[in-house]
């Protein structure tokens, strides 16, 4: 067992055995840890880049059930979840799913979480007889009469420097424009961009940089876009004289 993979073991399994002795609940932070720790064991690595798992199945006692499953923290851990993909520099195909269910067959204070890929076939028939109620949230299902949030926003563009400096948008999943143009959602008062200078797209839970041919061009970190640009956590998107910082939230 690699040095990594046995203090992901301690620390999973540690945790859960003074929670089992102290008789504790489960905490929000813990189930948040887990999720991180299983994207990330799961996560599949090729040459040019690495693939996170879309599906999420979460376990808890009755009690953490009834005391968790409110719909913040399932926007919490699908933000989450979101965060992961872009800090960990991954990619993510399909639908974002979380499903959070209740077992009687964990021990106080404990709970379990397991992800994997939607294409690997049919959920399996623990996650398919459950023996309580299940709750899941799937972005592609939301329903207006939900009164759900229309957006998760785990990102943000700050203005550095420029003639727009502390500018600030927290964004997600919507495509965003900037520019002069009074209705872009990062308006730009710099004379040097375009009125449509760029757009920044959400494609495989990642954001992308489009320069809308713009006349002075759009640079990150110093190197001008002349193609579809990955966003990574600390770019500098250079706009005429304005600098925008692209960090998560």
């Amino acid at each position: 067992m690699s040095i990594g993979r046995l203090e992901s073991f301690l620390e999973k399994h540690i945790e859960g055995f003074f929670n089992r002795k102290l008789g504790g609940s489960v905490e929000q932070s813990e189930i948040m840890k887990q999720l991180e720790r299983e994207l990330l064991h799961r996560r599949k690595k090729g040459r040019a880049e690495a693939v996170v798992p879309n599906s999420f199945y979460i376990e808890l006692t009755g009690e953490d059930y009834q005391r968790l499953c409110v719909r913040n923290f399932l926007d919490e851990l699908y933000i989450q979840a979101e965060k992961l993909v872009i800090r960990n520099d991954c990619f993510m195909d399909g639908d974002l799913a979380v499903t959070i269910n209740s077992s009687s067959e964990l021990a106080k204070g404990t709970c379990t979480v397991s992800a994997r890929f939607t294409d690997d076939g049919p959920q399996t028939e623990e996650i398919t007889q459950a023996e309580c109620n299940t709750i899941i949230l799937d972005k592609s299902a939301f329903n207006p009469p939900l009164n759900l949030p229309t957006e998760y926003k785990m990102v943000s563009l700050l203005a550095v420097d420029g003639p727009d400096i502390d500018s600030y948008l927290e964004f997600g999943e919507k495509q965003i424009y900037l520019g002069r143009r009074v209705n872009n959602d990062f308006i730009l008062t710099d004379n040097n961009a375009s009125r449509v200078h760029a757009y920044i797209a959400y494609e495989r839970h990642r954001h992308i940089l489009y320069d809308a041919e713009s006349l002075n061009g759009t640079f990150v970190n110093g190197q001008r876009v002349v193609s579809p640009q990955l966003l990574r956590v600390g770019d500098e998107i250079t706009i005429g004289e304005t600098v925008l910082l692209y960090e998560v939230i």
